[in-house]
């Protein structure tokens, strides 16, 4: 007997509302995790309904819901999943708990083609929009067209009707919706769309039940201006809201193009590396970092809103050609407020295959390439993911203290150089001294992430006067920890590093001849048998001659 539809593929389809960031930028997540189901793969599909659901889905997007109350039920969360499948010609969409529907066009008689020839069914559908009052715009290439359908979501359920269609297009790749700043106030809100046939970006102001056109940028070429394959649109956010920034994905030429929308008109900004052939997709979260979607690369590029690149999903996506960030429209009914808001979460469309397809990624930060530089006036360099309350402290390794701190507030995603004047005696040569930089995600109950440095002769290698735990990061571990510790010289036998869980069972040898100086080691979340371990509270323990440190972990998954 195959399993129930209703509580296995579509509880796969959609992930739960208010996820927590976790410390790394790209964070796999399992995709119903009270199924037991790591993503939505054909496999998995074909083990639910006995069926494959796609042929090869291309583009996703999320309705999602969040009601807050005074009483009883206080919270109620409502999430559906739509994914374009342009070979099957047709929409597939589902709520968790509940059942799946598709949706190809037939029989809407508003949909009818010129001179009275009946309705037109979806063709080869790709990209995909959506607004904060569940209105679906869809990328409807084969048609030549942008159709716009109103879904609607009651008694857990799922359906679409037509609004209108903007035609006159050839053949549109993609999409792009923004709020124009002010959401929930459709005076300003538009659509830009990806007219690759004609090797240009159109933009559309979006008025009651039609869309007027405002403007035209482009011409096949490479120049400024020009667009060789546009393939994918996305509109700029700030604190949430859209700005009038759009990229577009230049295909042949390999960049993202920078536009400016305003004042219904559409002008040339700049263009930055692609690093990528073609991409398929591209995305803004709640701070405006930009995500672009690469399937022949087999990675995610992630970018600062400059298009700076700041990190990358590779080796875990296979040709991923669809990557959004799902906002959330919270109603609160205690005093009538309605906001919008990004999530700490992302879902990855990937080729459609038995192990490959549908899986959510939980967003964090990640401190990278830190370093140390100056001489006698040094600084910390390094690399944020994603915007994060920063701070960096000092540890002498020889006695474990923090010997100095500072709060650096509030950064943006991208490279930055802080000094460490004052922090730091004896500039960048200073001997057994450890700089750490903390980052704080900006996300609802952000988790942090840690990178350190060692300056000078302070390195590994180094002994110091006493043992001494340095802490470890992320916190919390989903994936692995990194554990620094320090040891000192003149040690009678080696120290070991060893893991136990909360009730003081032995997990796993890190570490069994350890000699003195300063140490960093990665425990990868597995116990000495390499299975990995539950979720919970670990203890990491060092043990020296005359000495026992020990620190509590915390594993999520």
């Amino acid at each position: 007997m195959k399993k129930s539809l209703a509580m296995g593929l579509a509880t796969a389809m959609t992930m739960a509302a208010g996820t927590a960031a976790h410390a790394a930028t790209f964070a796999s997540a399992p995709i119903a995790p009270e199924q037991g189901l790591g993503g939505l793969t054909r496999a998995v599909a074909r083990e639910f309904t006995g069926r494959a659901v796609f042929a090869q889905p291309w583009a996703t997007v999320t309705l999602s819901h969040l009601d807050l109350y005074d009483r009883v039920p206080y919270v109620e969360s409502r999430q559906f999943q739509i994914v374009s499948d342009p070979t099957w010609n047709r929409l597939v969409a589902g709520e968790i708990g509940h059942g799946l529907v598709a949706y190809d066009g037939a029989g809407d008689a508003s949909l009818s083609g010129a001179g009275g020839a009946g309705p037109r069914r979806l063709k080869s559908p790709h990209g995909l929009a959506v607004d904060e009052n569940d209105r679906v715009y869809v990328a409807d290439t084969g048609n030549d067209r942008i159709l716009v359908l109103q879904a609607h979501t009651e008694f857990e359920q799922i359906t679409f009707t037509p609004l209108y269609a903007i035609d006159g297009l050839s053949a549109p790749y993609d999409v792009a919706y923004s709020d124009g700043g002010t959401p929930f106030d459709a005076g300003d809100d538009a659509i830009v769309v990806a007219n690759t046939g004609r090797n240009e970006i159109v933009a559309y102001a979006l008025e009651g039940n039609g869309a007027r056109r405002t403007a035209a940028l482009g011409a096949l070429g490479s120049g400024d201006g020009e667009f060789a394959g546009p393939t994918a649109v996305a509109f700029g956010r700030e604190a949430g809201a859209n700005t009038g920034t759009v990229y577009v994905a230049d295909a042949h030429n390999r960049r993202i193009a920078q536009v400016t929308l305003r004042g219904g008109a559409l002008r040339w900004s700049g263009a930055a590396e692609a690093g990528a052939d073609v991409v398929t997709s591209l995305d803004t979260d709640h701070w405006g970092n930009v995500y672009a979607a690469a399937p022949q690369q087999g990675l995610v590029r992630k970018f600062n809103r400059a298009l700076q690149p700041v990190a990358e999903l590779r080796g875990a996506v296979a040709r991923p050609r669809s990557f959004r960030i799902p906002f959330t429209t919270v109603r609160d009914h205690r005093d009538g407020s309605v906001t919008r808001r990004g999530q700490a979460s992302a879902l990855s469309l990937d080729t459609w295959a038995d192990d490959r397809g549908l899986a959510l990624w939980n967003l964090g930060v990640s401190v990278e390439q830190l370093a140390i530089t100056g001489g006698a006036a040094p600084s910390a360099q390094f690399v944020l993911t994603d915007p994060a309350d920063v701070a960096i402290e000092v540890t002498n390794t020889a006695t474990g203290q923090v010997v100095g701190r500072r709060a650096l507030g509030t950064l943006d995603a991208g490279a930055h150089d802080a000094t460490l004047s004052g922090l730091v005696s004896g500039g960048a040569d200073a001997p057994n001294t450890i700089v750490r930089v903390t980052a704080t995600a900006r996300y609802a109950q952000g988790a942090t992430a840690t990178a350190q440095a060692a300056l000078g002769a302070g390195g590994a290698g180094t002994a110091p006067a006493a043992a001494a735990l340095l802490g470890h990061w992320p916190n919390p571990v989903r994936e692995s920890a990194h554990i620094a510790f320090a040891l000192p010289a003149g040690l009678s036998r080696a120290a070991t590093l060893d893991v136990y869980d909360a009730q003081g069972r032995h997990v796993r040898a890190l570490g069994t001849a350890l000699s003195p100086g300063t140490h960093h080691v990665t425990w990868d979340g597995h116990d000495d048998a390499g299975a990995s371990v539950r979720a919970g509270v670990y203890w990491y323990r060092l043990e020296a001659p005359g000495v026992r440190l020990g620190r509590r972990i915390v594993v999520v998954r």
